[in-house]
């Protein structure tokens, strides 16, 4: 979610212990309601290797060494991801068709943004239109390792997806107790919830361009998805994962996407994909 995985030497990416640093909605501290804690890895199981082509890492410098994030490809020469990510850096690398991210595999490709293009109305205090695009100079090759996730179409703009089955992936933390990203590509499937639901977690802050899903079960994204995709069953992509409470990620709370439908327009006026 909203976090920066920090690397201490960039040159030793493969073998370090990436740590995350949470940064999470500061306002928010309530006491917690009564749930069952479940001892299940918040990023649910390994994905097949390269079943989810449109997955990509991201490597991210900062002053304070490499970020790592995550995204969608949603053209040849675009990728989404969350505008916390993007803001980091204008020079990002793009790790495609990767499972072992962290691994010189033979199947990825990797390039750097050539332009990075934040939401005009990104807000990092109240959350709110987390979403960037990142351009690629030259149009990445599309195979059976890398290939676009579509859009939801105009048509289904104003669908809520409520219960939809929806699956969430990423290299972010397996365990809240993980002190590094997983080594491998994970998945999980998260119904998406009703954001009034959502809402009362969080005390205000969902807004109807969040997406929430349901936390239950220790389900969830966690740090190191920042960025990446929400797809629903149908095979579109519907949210961005954003960002969740600072108490946790296995603990049952909703985590919260920003909501592909509702920047439809933005997305196109900001790259070379049509919504159909």
């Amino acid at each position: 979610m909203k976090s920066l995985i920090l690397v201490l030497a960039a040159a030793a990416l493969a073998q370090a212990n990436l740590k995350p640093a949470h940064i999470n909605p500061q306002h928010i501290n309530r006491k917690l309601p009564l749930f069952k804690p479940n001892p299940r890895i918040t990023g649910g199981e390994e994905a097949e290797p390269h079943s989810l082509p449109y997955q990509v890492g991201l490597l991210i410098p900062t002053d304070d060494g490499t970020a790592f994030c995550g995204g969608s490809l949603i053209s040849p020469t675009t990728v989404l991801t969350a505008a916390h990510c993007g803001e980091l850096s204008n020079n990002i690398e793009i790790r495609l068709g990767a499972h072992r991210v962290r691994d010189d595999e033979a199947t990825q490709v990797r390039v750097n943004s050539s332009q990075v293009i934040l939401h005009p109305d990104w807000d990092s205090t109240t959350l709110q239109n987390d979403l960037a695009i990142l351009r690629i100079a030259e149009p990445v090759e599309l195979n059976e390792n890398i290939n676009v996730i579509p859009l939801p179409s105009s048509a289904n703009a104003n669908n809520d997806y409520l219960n939809d089955p929806a699956l969430a992936s990423g290299w972010g933390k397996p365990t809240d107790s993980a002190e590094s990203i997983s080594d491998v590509l994970r998945e999980v499937t998260l119904p998406v919830g009703d954001n009034s639901v959502c809402n009362w977690y969080y005390l205000g802050v969902i807004q109807d361009t969040h997406l929430c899903a349901d936390g239950a079960d220790g389900k969830s994204t966690c740090s190191g998805d920042s960025g990446g995709p929400l797809r629903a069953s149908t095979g579109e992509l519907i949210g961005v994962t954003s960002f969740g409470i600072s108490f946790g990620c296995e603990i049952g709370w909703p985590p919260v996407f920003t909501r592909v439908t509702k920047f439809l327009d933005w997305i196109a006026d900001n790259s070379d994909v049509a919504i159909n």
